[in-house]
């Protein structure tokens, strides 16, 4: 597996709990399997996200809107931003909390980045701070068989703003 040291110094800084209860071999494959992808996608890099995905049902499902083939994966990631192309640009933040299952790994963020595309009442350019709690799920190979995204999107939005 590629090794990314960003990824290893955020992982180093997280708290985290779990790791008595599964061991730390086990701890190690799971930081390796999510630094691989995570490290893809801090680099930009479309196929190597891809190839960090299960292809026998690995899918993200973000937000509840679910993406399972090369194709659907690829737009995702390119749409968001995490080759520059996106809504967002400069992707980039700290995790700020890891728990360690046996089959998963749950990972709280709090990403940075720049909006790129004009949203009513939010222009282009603006700076913004997504908090983000991700489940990661690894077969045996290290691949994604799934990864569930719980963004706070709104966090995009201007402020003030009132929900409904």
């Amino acid at each position: 597996m590629k090794t990314d040291s960003r990824v290893q110094a955020l992982i180093r800084k997280a708290p985290n709990k779990g790791v008595p209860t599964i061991g730390e071999e086990r701890k190690m494959f799971l930081d390796a399997a999510f630094e691989e992808h995570f490290g893809a996608e801090l680099a930009g890099d479309l196929p190597a996200i891809n190839a960090s995905y299960s292809k026998e049902g690995g899918h993200l499902n973000f937000n509840g809107v679910r993406y399972e083939s090369e194709e659907e994966l690829t737009a995702f990631h390119k749409g968001f931003g995490f080759s520059n192309e996106g809504m967002l640009s400069g992707i980039g933040g700290d995790i700020t909390h890891i728990t360690y299952t046996q089959e998963s790994m749950i990972v709280e963020y709090a990403l940075r980045a720049t909006i790129e595309i004009d949203l009513p009442g939010a222009p282009r350019g603006r700076s913004v701070g997504v908090p983000m709690c991700v489940v990661y799920e690894f077969d045996e190979a290290g691949k994604l068989t799934s990864e569930r995204v719980y963004a706070d999107s709104a966090a995009v939005l201007p402020k003030p703003f009132l929900p409904i």
